[in-house]
């Protein structure tokens, strides 16, 4: 499964990568057939959040590592380099920049909505 790290290096500069998350086939709910399934990842919970078109923010650091999962909308982030890229309906990012620099977010178009899941 393709999603996108948004990590933070030593230095504190940020940037976005490609990654692929392995799913390996698994007897996963008997008797349904086969599934391809990645490892558990520990959470402490799932919030969903609205952001409204227009919304805009500098700068952000996220509390915890983290998976957004985009819902609805498009979202662009910004890194420290100035690379952008949009995110939409399908796209899975696993955002780890707890420190550094941050990164720049605003939504563009309509309404954005994610599931943001916390992650050990």
């Amino acid at each position: 499964m393709k999603y996108v790290r948004l990590v933070a290096d030593k230095n504190g500069k940020t940037r976005l990568e490609d990654a692929t998350l392995q799913l390996d086939e698994a007897d996963y709910r008997p008797p349904a057939p086969m599934v391809y399934v990645s490892h558990a990842y520990r959470s402490d919970g799932v919030q969903f959040i609205r952001l409204p078109s227009g919304w805009t923010a500098e700068a952000l650091n996220v509390p915890k590592k983290q998976f957004m999962l985009c819902l609805q909308g498009q979202l662009e982030i910004t890194v420290s380099s100035g690379d952008k890229r949009s995110f939409g309906p399908g796209d899975c990012i696993l955002m780890e920049d707890v420190g550094g620099e941050g990164h720049k977010s605003s939504v563009t178009g309509e309404e954005f909505v994610a599931a943001v899941v916390p992650v050990d």
